[in-house]
């Protein structure tokens, strides 16, 4: 792994004037790039989401758009939680850019998430879990982070992986 320089990294709510920086961002899947570069902005618009740009060294080089979620628990599962529903904030999209596949910017981005998570959970709402929807070849890496997939049946029907986190381990 490449060797990152945090001070080197700016994180930043996607505007309209960061659009034009938009347009080289290539993380080597034509949805995640179609989504950053078409879509990402309008639904901020539209409330639907937030996206974060990561630049480093002044080049975009990762993105997380992000959104409440919650998550059913499978029936095995209640007795840790007093209700079937838990509060969560979803990683709608990940992406990083090829030219930078060795940095960490997928895991460093997971950690932003979890803080902003923690400080919402601290100050304004109750959140407990992050969420995401893993292809299923990206699984691995998510269960290496502490993510696990979610058990209930609802989930068990979709084509990507219903993943979580619990924001209050320390794994990450």
């Amino acid at each position: 792994m490449a060797e990152m320089n945090t001070k080197a990294i700016v994180l930043a709510r996607l505007t309209e004037d960061e659009i034009v920086n938009l347009a080289n961002f290539n993380c080597g899947d034509d949805v995640m790039n179609e989504f950053i570069k078409t879509e990402a902005f309008d639904e901020q618009e539209l409330g639907l989401n937030t996206t974060i740009l990561l630049y480093y060294e002044g080049s975009l080089a990762a993105f997380c758009s992000i959104c409440t979620d919650s998550i059913k628990l499978a029936h095995s599962e209640k007795e840790d939680f007093p209700y079937a529903t838990i509060p969560a904030i979803k990683i709608a999209r990940l992406g990083r850019d090829i030219k930078f596949s060795d940095f960490g910017f997928g895991r460093y981005m997971i950690a932003v998430v979890i803080g902003t998570a923690l400080e919402i959970n601290e100050s304004d709402c109750g959140v407990r879990m992050l969420t995401l929807d893993a292809y299923p070849g990206r699984v691995g890496y998510y269960e290496y982070l502490g993510f696990e997939i979610n058990q209930h049946k609802e989930y068990k029907k979709r084509e990507n992986i219903s993943m979580r986190y619990d924001i209050f381990c320390e794994s990450l």
